[in-house]
C-alpha cells in the first residue's frame, strides 16, 4: 500500500477491527519518522498505522 499517495485526498479508510473514517488525509508520516517505525495517515484527529488499515478508497 502506498499510502503517500493519499496525502491530500478524501478517503474512506476502514481499519482491521472496522472502524470507519472518512475525510481528508491532512498528513501522511513515514516510518522513519514515526515511533514506532511504521506508516501512517492522519485523518482529522486520528492517527492510522499502516498494519491497522484493511481497506482504503478515494472519494474526489
Amino acid at each position: 500500500m502506498k499510502l503517500y499517495e493519499y496525502e491530500g485526498r478524501k478517503v474512506r479508510l476502514i481499519t482491521t477491527i472496522g472502524n470507519v473514517f472518512e475525510g481528508y488525509v491532512s498528513d501522511f508520516i513515514e516510518a522513519e519518522d514515526n515511533e514506532p517505525q511504521r506508516e501512517s495517515l492522519i485523518i482529522g484527529d486520528y492517527e492510522i498505522f499502516e498494519d491497522e488499515i484493511e481497506s482504503i478508497e478515494l472519494l474526489d
